[in-house]
This record gives C-alpha cells, structure tokens and sequence, in this order.
C-alpha cells in the first residue's frame, strides 16, 4: 500500500532545534525517546523503559547517554546474562541492559554483588552497566567500584552521581570484563552531583547529536503500527454512545 501523506506512522519526529553544539534534550526527553528505541530494537516494553532511565542517568553523570544506548541497540544481539556465584561467564558478549537488571536484582545474593566481588565476562559497552550498579549500591547500603581495562568508578550507596575524571576513558573499551566489588573506604573516590535544580534532574539538559537523534528515532518509529484501510475504518467508536 503507498503511504499516505503525512501519515505519522511513516514520518519521523521533528529534531529539537540544533544550538550549533547539537541538540539540547532534557533528561525526561532523553529518556523517552531511549524507551521507544530500545523498544523498537526489539526489548519488550518494561526493559525498553529501563533502557531509557539508564541512558538519562548517563547523560546527567556526563556521558553521551543516548549515543551509548544507540551503541547498545546497534549490537543486537547479544548473550543474556548468566548469573553465578563469584563470576557471570557467557558464550559471547553479554548484553549490558539484561545484565545491568540481573545485577540489580541479585544484589545482595550470592550470585551477585555484595561483600564478594564479581566477575562479569565480556560485557559490551561495560559503561552502560553503571546506572544498575549504582541501583544494587543503594539497594545494598554501601558503595559498589566497577573496575575493567584501566577504569575504576565507584558508585556511591546514596545516589550521587560518581566522580568522572576522563568520561572518554570510562566510555571504552566497546568490549571488556568487570569486576564488581565494594571497595576499601580509604581508596573509593568521593563522588559529587552535577548541576541540577534537584535529585531528580529537573532542568537537566543534555547534549546530542543529529545523527544519533536520527538513528534513534528511526528504531523508535518501529513502535507504530503501519495504518491501513481495515485500521483506519476501524478507529474510533464502532458504536453510538447517545442514550
């Protein structure tokens, strides 16, 4: 069937206006649109919305957030997660949204993080694990330290953002093991909050660029379902509704 004109099942969104540093999305926005397109991407809907909140916890710690989800998306498919004591092993790489919620929810168990370290094995985009960890040291009380190649970030108990001294460096490697632990007090970096009107990151704005806005608006638009003659003589109220 030809698509019909304006047919808002066959047209994109319209991009926020560039500033010429790229496109300024607040955190809710950046959040909705990682939703649609993790679940165009194929995740079902709950871990579409956790894909979301992540890739805005990224953005507001200072991390191109929503280019990293898209790195996420664009690697499909990858191994779920294989939770054991001591160490997660896996027959390829394992996809960090899955094993981020995995990790959360054994918190405190013994096939995740707590007093023992964990070894995760070949995690793609090992930073994409952070906002769940972060979730797991809350959950737990205490702080986390992720620590693979040469990174070490320590994720606080009580939700500060952590301290991101080179955010390129933490970005790579694309893949990579992670050890999960909580780290000796005396060497855990301090962490500090960036700039926001509040915890929840109300008038946080982030950074993006066109492309990656494009591209994810593109998985997200597979959440619509392409309109028909059968679906538009059907929409609507098939009855009258006067008494």
């Amino acid at each position: 069937m030809t698509p019909q004109p304006n047919d808002p099942t066959q047209v994109g969104s319209e991009p926020p206006r560039d500033e010429g540093d790229g496109l300024r999305l607040s955190r809710p926005e950046i959040q909705a649109l990682g939703t649609k397109a993790a679940r165009g991407a194929g995740y079902a809907w709950g871990q579409a919305e956790e894909a979301g909140w992540a890739a805005g916890w990224l953005a507001r710690a200072g991390l191109p957030g929503a280019a990293i989800l898209l790195n996420v998306l664009k690697a499909q498919p990858l191994a779920p997660p294989a939770p054991a004591s001591g160490h997660w092993k896996a027959k390829g790489p394992q996809c960090p949204l899955c094993t981020g919620l995995a990790l959360q929810d054994h918190a405190g168990l013994p096939e995740g993080p707590g007093p023992s370290s964990v070894l995760v094995d070949s995690v793609i985009w090992p930073v994409f694990l952070m906002p769940f960890v972060a979730r797991a040291a809350a959950a737990l009380g205490a702080p986390l330290e992720m620590a693979w190649a040469d990174v070490r970030v320590t994720l606080p108990a009580d939700g500060a953002m952590p301290t991101l001294e080179d955010p390129a460096s933490v970005r790579a490697p694309e893949q990579a093991t992670v050890r999960i632990t909580v780290p000796d007090p005396k060497e855990a970096v301090a962490p500090i909050a960036p700039a926001a009107k509040d915890n929840t990151g109300a008038g946080f704005e982030g950074v993006i660029t066109l492309e990656t806005w494009q591209k994810l608006d593109t998985l997200a638009m597979c959440t619509t379902v392409t309109s028909s003659i059968e679906s538009r003589v059907r929409a609507g109220a098939q009855e009258s509704d006067n008494d």
